[in-house]
């Protein structure tokens, strides 16, 4: 499998400086001089297996995410949180290797202040945490999928089916550290989306989930979550999901 590289943080910045130059090989044409010279890249020991990548595909209506996902992070087997985390990584991928992914899913507008902020939003990484698990193009499909491959009971393609059903409610599980970040609780709040993704939906209401999700952190308030057992976590969670 090929080796994973990263751009030099120059490159980043050369290129960053550089959108409005750039903007017909953003929309039309591509980086590949780039990766000719090998003083714009770091290779790391990593590698990534292209044919999972080559499943990472935008068709026009369908951004089939939970493929996606599933291609991105079963390409990176072996990549670190801390790896995940860094901008480097994630330019060179929409920049060279899913370049054609990142313009199709994340289209270009015409007007050029315009393009010009969604290049930075979606081709690069800027604005820390948020920018790499939320923004770029590349990097969300393999937080999204971390944050997914925690559930436990549940097969990572199932979880990201309901995480990914409807945006209010996946923002309102990571905008809530509580929730993501304790596996029990995050099991629990999934399988009950999962049960209503297979009903009637009526969990990925907006205001209900969102009245689900501020229950969950009265119940927070008042009883320690992290300390709780599976069996415990999911009576509460039931009986905020009512």
């Amino acid at each position: 499998m090929p080796k994973i590289s990263l751009f030099r943080d120059s490159l980043v910045r050369d290129l960053t400086r550089s959108i409005e130059q750039n903007l017909e090989k953003y929309r039309t044409g591509d980086f590949q001089y780039l990766l000719s010279d090998t003083t714009n890249l770091i290779e790391t020991e990593h590698e990534y297996n292209q044919a999972e990548f080559d499943k990472v595909q935008s068709l026009t209506g369908d951004h089939q995410e939970v493929q996606c996902c599933l291609g991105i992070f079963s390409g990176l087997p072996r990549i670190s949180a801390y790896l995940a985390r860094d901008q480097r990584l994630w330019v060179f991928f929409t920049h060279a290797i899913l370049l054609q992914y990142t313009r199709t899913r994340w289209p270009i507008p015409q007007d050029t202040d315009k393009a010009i902020a969604h290049i930075k939003t979606h081709f690069f990484a800027s604005g820390g945490a948020r920018g790499i698990e939320r923004n770029n193009a590349v990097s969300r499909l393999w937080w999204m999928a971390k944050i997914c491959s925690k559930v436990e009971g549940m097969s990572l393609e199932r979880s990201l089916t309901a995480f990914l059903f409807l945006y209010d409610v996946r923002q309102n599980i990571v905008d809530r550290p509580s929730t993501s970040q304790n596996v029990l609780l995050l099991s629990a709040v999934l399988m009950k989306l999962d049960e209503s993704f297979r009903g009637d939906k009526g969990l990925f209401n907006r205001e209900k989930f969102r009245g689900v999700m501020k229950d969950l952190n009265l119940q927070g308030g008042t009883k320690l979550l992290d300390v709780l057992d599976d069996a415990e976590i999911k009576r509460i969670v039931t009986r905020c999901a009512r």
